[in-house]
């Protein structure tokens, strides 16, 4: 009888009522499982407030009366939030160095694929630039052809991780004004920046001028989400042809001091091993180069031709035009490699050995007219010092 009581008592006792209170309310499997949603729930209500207020700041610092340029850059960190206040700064911005962090923010936000294709066509068409290489009057004398150039893309774009690149625009181009078939149609497409070179003869221009001719450049998306074409605004070039403008006016005048600045500025100097053809047979074996300190006391425009000690003749050995020197305050050190262009006569080495040799630099002002940035041509012609090198055979 004691054993069957202990049974039936052990089989109603009562169950064990849960905790009361908070900890109560967490034993609860269905409590606990509310409460871990709420949690999350709190958690990303509170991470997306966090973003937009950080997103509201930005914006603020981007409307401010001075952002700097690392603000405006991580102003692409925020997605599209910025994107209007990046457009203006890409425009009016204060300096250059605002308006190309604002470039390179948007091209951040159109490879996270932020931007619709209009969108993306704006910031082509803001950011386009054209730079014509010439100049705004010329000699109708001159005899030689004239060199003519325009570089153009959108500058901001450059090789980085997580931006558009210069790689994913491709640019066509056609020249308008040079009455040159050649041009006049529209070029293969390549990938940016573009640039395009010519020359005009001042005799083919039956007037003075001013005469105009047009770059129409196109450009195209590559390697990205969005496949389109854009045809970009047309940039002209005005120039005139001067009857009473002489090829000459470019040569400055020579004076003693001047003269000794060049003789100090110029000289021959070994850069690094190399082999240089002189001839079907022979050849330099460290051939040294025109070493220039600049600024030079006035610009270069010359023809250069080496001079071999001993050897009748000179071997033409390329131009030197050295223009648009900067700062008169700031040294700058130029080398320029030796390109001798044809042969020495056949008789002229017949062995090898050691040469001395030097280069004779004499000026030829139409060359000067072919670069935009020369101002003002030595007249005399420089001669550098010796310089020992070794003849070998090829």
């Amino acid at each position: 009888m004691t054993i069957f009581t202990a049974l039936l008592a052990a089989t109603i006792r009562p169950r064990a009522r849960p905790p009361r209170g908070l900890l109560g309310g967490l034993a609860n499997p269905r409590n606990s499982v509310l409460t871990a949603l709420a949690a999350a729930l709190a958690v990303g209500v509170g991470r997306k407030w966090l973003i937009a207020a950080r997103a509201r700041q930005a914006v603020e610092r981007l409307a401010g009366p001075d952002p700097s340029p690392a603000e405006v850059l991580a102003a692409a960190d925020h997605g599209r939030a910025p994107l209007l206040d990046l457009f203006r700064l890409l425009a009016t911005g204060k300096t250059a160095e605002v308006r190309r962090a604002a470039g390179r923010s948007l091209a951040r936000l159109w490879h996270q694929d932020q931007l619709i294709a209009e969108e993306e066509k704006a910031v082509v068409a803001r950011g386009f630039a054209a730079t014509w290489r010439a100049r705004r009057r010329y000699p109708r004398g001159l005899s030689t052809p004239i060199p003519v150039g325009v570089d153009y893309g959108v500058s901001f774009l450059e090789v980085a991780p997580g931006e558009v690149g210069p790689v994913n625009l491709l640019w066509s181009h056609k020249v308008v004004g040079v009455d040159r078939a050649s041009l006049e149609e529209f070029s293969e497409w390549r990938a940016g920046p573009g640039s395009v070179t010519f020359t005009i003869m001042p005799g083919d221009y039956a007037t003075d001028g001013p005469h105009r001719l047009v770059l129409h450049a196109r450009a195209r998306t590559s390697g990205l989400t969005s496949e389109w074409t854009l045809d970009l605004p047309q940039v002209p070039l005005s120039f005139d042809l001067d009857g009473d403008l002489a090829p000459g006016s470019l040569l400055a005048t020579a004076d003693e001091a001047r003269a000794g600045a060049f003789a100090r500025s110029l000289r021959l100097e070994v850069e690094g091993p190399s082999i240089l053809p002189i001839g079907a047979e022979f050849a330099l074996r460290d051939p040294p180069s025109l070493v220039m300190s600049l600024p030079l006391p006035c610009d270069l425009a010359h023809r250069a031709e080496l001079e071999v000690e001993g050897l009748p003749g000179r071997l033409p050995a390329g131009v030197v035009v050295v223009g648009g020197q900067g700062e008169r305050g700031q040294v700058e050190r130029r080398v320029l490699p030796l390109t001798p262009a044809g042969e020495l006569a056949a008789d002229a080495i017949d062995r090898p050995g050691d040469r001395r040799l030097r280069l004779v630099l004499t000026p030829d002002p139409e060359l000067g007219w072919g670069d935009p940035s020369v101002r003002s041509v030595w007249p005399e012609p420089i001669v550098t010092g010796w310089a020992t090198v070794r003849v070998i055979r090829r």
